[in-house]
């Protein structure tokens, strides 16, 4: 019998405290090993606000806070601001808890990341509906400490996760209406008032949008279906709008994936020279946002065994690109 190169299960359990190979204590989060009690405890300052098991026991708590003062009732505006800030508090919680378990690639949670995405978005549509209802001064005046909807975490961070974790879930019609309305309300929100975080999220969707609908043609092709093409010049045409933006504000990082996916709207248009001078842009803007990073990360990655790159392709149709939390501690 030949021998494969297949790694054995042990070979990603490095303790992520001290990196010693062969962890054998795994978190409750089941997404990091430690090779003794010792080790976790140094490391659950830093590991806290990544642990999911801990995240959901936040909003366990944090959600009995606010279903105790819904009870008592809020009978001045200031102290319906503050049942808003919790609101929005636990919908920041409930968004970080689904890009984790997103972000683990892992599709066993792609469901309770889709329950905690939904009670994010419904938790962040409430309060924006509850802020025009405010009555006083004190209250209008307290409404300063909510966040705005183009924050890191707001409303539209949310949309741009249910989106992604639809396409990751073969959800493609469920993903494009999430990012049509999403779309729509950004423009909306432009109209009145232009901000860079605002342009931000615009380009965001933009390339997702495009990524999505190459996705689509991808299935068609796959599946022996003949490809319909005008959803590579949709996509071409999303993700130049979404370029242009992330040029002006200097995003150099968000441009560089995006010129990735614009090179394969080229390729599958047949416009290879496009194609190359495209990846070429984006090879030169990682170079300069990563420097020796870059060349260090092609090196690692040239050297996972096979099975790694196998399952890499299994989401190579997802975006943003996230590889498994064992390979990158096998990275480091």
């Amino acid at each position: 019998m030949v021998a494969t190169t297949r790694p054995s299960p042990t070979l990603y359990r490095v303790c992520c405290n001290c990196n010693a190979p062969d962890a054998d204590v795994k978190c409750s989060c089941l997404a990091v090993y430690y090779c003794g009690l010792a080790c976790q405890q140094a490391h659950i300052l830093e590991h806290k606000h990544e642990c999911t098991h801990l995240l959901c026991k936040s909003i366990k708590k944090k959600g009995a806070v606010i279903s105790q003062l819904q009870v008592q009732g809020c009978s001045d505006g200031v102290a319906s601001v503050e049942l808003m800030v919790l609101e929005q508090e636990l919908a920041r919680v409930h968004c970080k808890v689904c890009k984790l378990m997103m972000d683990s690639l892992q599709a066993a949670k792609y469901p309770d990341a889709e329950t905690h995405c939904k009670q994010a978005l419904y938790l962040h549509r409430k309060v924006e509906a509850s802020r025009g209802t405010l009555r006083g001064a004190a209250a209008r005046a307290a409404v300063g400490k909510l966040a705005d909807k183009a924050a890191p975490e707001g409303l539209y961070a949310v949309m741009v996760n249910r989106g992604q974790l639809s396409g990751l879930m073969c959800k493609n019609d469920d993903a494009l209406q999430v990012y049509q309305q999403a779309l729509l309300e950004v423009r909306g929100d432009i109209v009145h008032a232009s901000t860079p975080q605002l342009q931000i999220h615009l380009s965001s969707i933009l390339s997702a949008m495009g990524q999505m609908y190459i996705s689509q043609y991808i299935r068609q092709i796959t599946s022996g279906a003949k490809g319909d093409k005008s959803k590579c010049t949709d996509a071409k045409a999303l993700l130049e709008e979404a370029l242009s933006i992330q040029r002006a504000l200097s995003q150099d990082g968000m441009a560089a994936d995006t010129l990735q996916i614009l090179a394969s709207a080229h390729g599958y248009l047949e416009m290879f020279d496009e194609a190359r001078s495209t990846l070429k842009q984006a090879l030169d803007l990682t170079r300069r946002c990563h420097g020796e990073e870059a060349k260090k990360w092609l090196y690692v990655t040239s050297k996972w065994p096979s099975c790694v790159k196998r399952r890499s392709r299994q989401y190579s149709n997802s975006y943003p690109y996230t590889w498994p939390s064992c390979v990158r501690h096998r990275s480091r």
